[in-house]
């Protein structure tokens, strides 16, 4: 909407209004209008509630009304204390703690016959979860709570309301996301009235994950995910609804049904509920002539990490809406002309049964549909309270009872592994997410092994366990939905299609496929927490080798090179705890019982070695990361990463990269996942104010140039690896730019790797194959003049894909995925692939972590060249293929 000077006044009015000391008047209830204790309405125009003042009008209503009850559930990742409210009728609240534990005795389903399941589903209230949302710039939602809760507090004679109030506890969260709410809504407020009123923010609005917040529902990485979940699991909610605020233009609210595929783990009770909620609400809206709602179109559920869906596979129906967004608090008028052509001749559809005439759109519009959609779930709740309940049971019930009769019957985590302190995490991902470990206190006997005392077993015949086996088995798209001729996805898939964690962490997961006998359940114990594997350290000294095996060494190297000791690689094969290796750590300068003190913290073992043989001398590398204002995802991803391994990244913004002299301030400088033109580029001017406009331009392609040539390791995934090619004119090609999904698709699937060159210190520590993320990247091919290593490459005539889609595989299949050149005294790393995807691809970290140290490589003024790879030949359809997604995000 272009800037107009009348609004100047209407911008600061608000500002104006907020300092000014009000009367609280009260409506006839006595509970107060968010106006009288504000000054504003939810979903005035150029108005937003920060999480403060959210806050503050929660606890005006609980000090007036016997309606409510507000808890505190933890804090944010900036300190800000989470509180929930609490609605339901005072004699609800009262015996608020017995009806959370009937919740949570039929979630779980053990101890309650048919017919206590029955009675306990008759006479008990059902919990439902509302929330305020968790992408902070997608406004509404956080002022729909504050009008959602008065709407439900001052209603008086009001039936629909009286039901829900005697059926339902509602658990309110204003928002989930209390930092990012107030990030944008000060943001907006410092620009609102000027030209950058409706400017995106320059930063992401929940630090290290941003949009991807809503991606971390399994790994429980951000402690806003771990408040959440905790505080879900401890109320047991029968229902989880999260509001979101981008539909698909120009519908003005999508609701479920949700499109295909949808995973069989999910309990067909819960999928059944997902439909009816979904129409109930359509037939809401309509009674309250509310058009442009639309179901199906775009979104599906296939990915399990929505943290507004992981809580389906513990049988809670969990769905969120999506409401129509223009910018903040800033109304927009909208012409026909301006839809999709397909979308211009306003013809219903049987997924859009009233489409939107166009007109203005304001914040307020927003609130209204979402409140509307609140009171529908609500509503639904009330009327089908006891049937919900107790086909949670049933779900319960009935996947206990499948697991009693079929395979996989229990799963093991052996310890030791590989990388035993992975294997650990792993589990103790799933008690984070309620499941449901034993640890193994003596030998356990399953498909005819002998695992050892110590490993870890995960019983399948528990309530929630169908969430195992969706993170732990391959991911395959039901064939219903493939094409019978192209093998590619009738509808794109809306996320990554392929996950299966204990690939992704390099972590061996067995599946038990015989009936685990009680006498060695006898001998497991329920764990609440997975400790840390116990380190050691073996022989006297001076100097001991450290597996690289580990990902936990490099917290370990780390806290070594913080205290003063010494680390090498080495260059010749010597004895660790994990057998003989290459590239071990070498660790001296350190007394024993400092090193015993590390290697207990992180659970690593370290061994007395006099086979040091030709070492590598390491020195904690200064590590630059680029943070473009045009905010990036995957940059905080990968500092969330490097600041959990105590690697102390420096952010580096455009101005920190034209002014050059890089070298003399980092050794290591990664380019996270971002197109070239946000590297070069950034936000045109006049989008944003002009201190966040711009890229690193040339002068910055320049500085990295240079950065390299005297020494500096230049590391780069997957959009900027492409990037780089060009901009450092590097003797590689990128031989997927341009192909279509005809040639080729992959937008997130598991793809194997062969490790080319194991000389390379870039690669020690992986295995032979690693298994990663391939999320819409490049691949590789090496031109005439290139010097350097080909580091992992697809095998050559065998499909690589291990879990999820992929589309046309003979078109990387021999192609080089990652690469090392040598440019001048310095190396810039390709990786086609996202080793540090959504920090889960814990398997593939050691590729970049690798290049993170300062060390003297070996003599790469005398490799030979390598022979280049051609550009691979059009072949015939022999191969197995399938495809990805669709480039969208929730």
């Amino acid at each position: 909407m272009p800037f107009r000077s009348r609004r100047c006044l209407s911008g600061i009015l608000p500002l104006l209004v907020t300092l000014i000391p009000f009367t609280p008047s009260f409506a006839q209830t006595g509970v107060p209008t968010p106006v009288s204790v504000l000054g504003h309405t939810p979903g005035d125009d150029f108005y937003l509630a920060d999480y403060e003042d959210s806050i503050r009008y929660f606890h005006a209503l609980a000090a007036s009304s016997n309606r409510i009850k507000l808890f505190s559930v933890g804090k944010s990742t900036e300190g800000r204390e989470f509180e929930i409210a609490v609605i339901s009728s005072p004699d609800n609240l009262a015996r608020l703690d017995e009806y959370k534990e009937d919740s949570r005795k039929l979630a779980d389903s053990r101890g309650l016959t048919d017919a206590q399941a029955r009675e306990l589903a008759h006479s008990s209230k059902i919990i439902v979860h509302i929330d305020g949302g968790l992408h902070s710039n997608e406004v509404a939602g956080g002022q729909h709570s504050l009008a959602l809760a008065y709407k439900l507090l001052s209603a008086q004679n009001d039936p629909q309301v009286d039901a829900i109030l005697n059926n339902v506890i509602l658990v309110l969260w204003p928002t989930l996301n209390p930092d990012g709410q107030d990030m944008v809504v000060h943001w907006y407020r410092q620009n609102l009235g000027t030209q950058y009123e409706v400017s995106p923010m320059p930063w992401l609005f929940q630090d290290y994950a941003g949009h991807d917040n809503n991606r971390d529902g399994y790994m429980q990485n951000m402690i806003e995910s771990q408040v959440v979940t905790k505080a879900e699991m401890d109320w047991s909610p029968a229902i989880f609804y999260c509001q979101h605020q981008t539909a698909p233009f120009p519908a003005r609210i999508w609701i479920p049904p949700f499109s295909d595929p949808i995973s069989s783990n999910i309990s067909p009770y819960m999928r059944s509920w997902l439909n009816v909620v979904g129409t109930q609400m359509s037939a809401s809206l309509q009674e309250q002539h509310m058009p442009g709602a639309i179901s199906e179109y775009r979104f599906d559920n296939w990915y399990p990490g929505f943290l507004d869906f992981t809580s389906v596979f513990r049988n809670e129906v969990s769905f969120f809406t999506e409401t129509a967004l223009y910018r903040y608090a800033t109304p927009r008028f909208y012409t026909v002309d301006e839809f999709p052509k397909e979308s211009q001749d306003l013809k219903a559809l049987t997924m859009y049964t009233d489409p939107w005439q166009g007109g203005w759109w304001r914040l307020g519009d927003a609130v209204r549909y979402m409140v509307a959609g609140s009171m529908s779930v609500l509503d639904t709740a009330a009327k089908y309270h006891e049937q919900m309940l107790y086909n949670r049971w049933q779900a319960a019930h009935d996947n206990i009872d499948h697991y009693q009769h079929n395979p996989p019957y229990a799963y093991v985590l052996p310890n030791p592994q590989t990388d035993t302190p992975e294997a650990a995490q792993l589990a103790d991902v799933l008690v984070k997410n309620g499941i449901e470990v034993h640890v193994a206190k003596q030998p356990f006997h399953a498909n005819g092994i002998d695992y050892l005392a110590g490993s870890w077993v995960v019983l399948m015949d528990q309530p929630w366990s169908n969430l195992v086996k969706e993170l732990f088995e391959p991911q395959h798209y039901p064939q219903a939905i493939l094409d019978g001729n192209s093998g590619k996805p009738v509808t794109l898939p809306y996320d990554v299609t392929g996950w299966t964690l204990p690939m992704q962490m390099g972590v061996r997961a067995d599946a038990v496929t015989d009936p685990v006998s009680g006498e060695e359940r006898a001998h497991l114990e329920l764990l609440t927490t997975v400790a840390t594997p116990k380190g050691a350290v073996e022989g006297a000294g001076p100097v001991f080798a450290l597996s690289h095996k580990s990902n936990a060494s490099f917290e370990a190297v780390n806290d070594i090179l913080a205290a003063g000791g010494s680390v090498s690689f080495s260059r010749a094969s010597i004895p660790t705890s994990e057998g003989s290796e290459t590239g071990a750590f070498l660790v001296n300068g350190i007394s024993k019982a400092n090193l015993e003190t590390i290697a207990e913290k992180w659970g690593v073992s370290a061994v007395s070695t006099s086979k040091s043989g030709e070492a590598i001398p390491l020195h904690k590398a200064r590590v630059g990361l680029y943070r473009p204002w045009d905010p990036s995802i995957d940059e905080g991803w990968t500092r969330w990463i490097l600041e959990k391994y105590n690697f102390a990244p420096v952010s580096i913004y455009n101005a920190g990269m034209k002014a050059g002299d890089l070298k003399s301030r980092f050794d290591t400088i990664i380019l996270p996942d971002i197109a070239k033109s946000v590297l070069l580029d950034g936000f045109k001017p006049g989008i944003v104010p002009s201190q966040y406009s711009g890229g690193i331009d040339n002068s910055g392609v320049e500085a990295l140039r240079q950065f390299v040539q005297q020494g500096g390791n230049l590391v780069a995934f997957n959009d900027a690896a492409s990037a780089v090619i060009d901009l450092l004119g590097l003797p590689v090609s990128n031989i997927l730019e341009g192909a279509g999904p005809d040639q080729f698709f992959c937008s997130g699937a598991l793809l194997r790797v062969e490790l080319a060159d194991r000389s390379r210190p870039a690669v020690w520590g992986l295995p032979e194959n690693p298994i990663v993320m391939f999320e819409k990247g490049p691949a590789f091919a090496v031109k005439p003049g290139f010097k350097g290593a080909i580091l992992a490459r697809y095998p050559k005539g065998i499909n690589p894909l291990e879990s999820g889609v992929l589309l046309h595989p003979e078109k990387i299949e021999g192609q080089a995925a990652a690469v090392e050149v040598s440019v001048g005294k310095g190396h810039v790393f390709l990786y086609g692939f996202k080793p540090q995807w959504r920090a889960e691809s814990h398997g593939a970290y050691k590729f970049f972590m690798n290049t993170l140290y300062r060390y003297d490589a070996p003599d790469f003024g005398n490799l030979q060249l390598v022979e280049a790879v051609r550009e691979p030949a059009e072949k015939s359809p022999a191969h197995k293929s399938g495809e990805d997604d669709a480039d969208m995000r929730r």
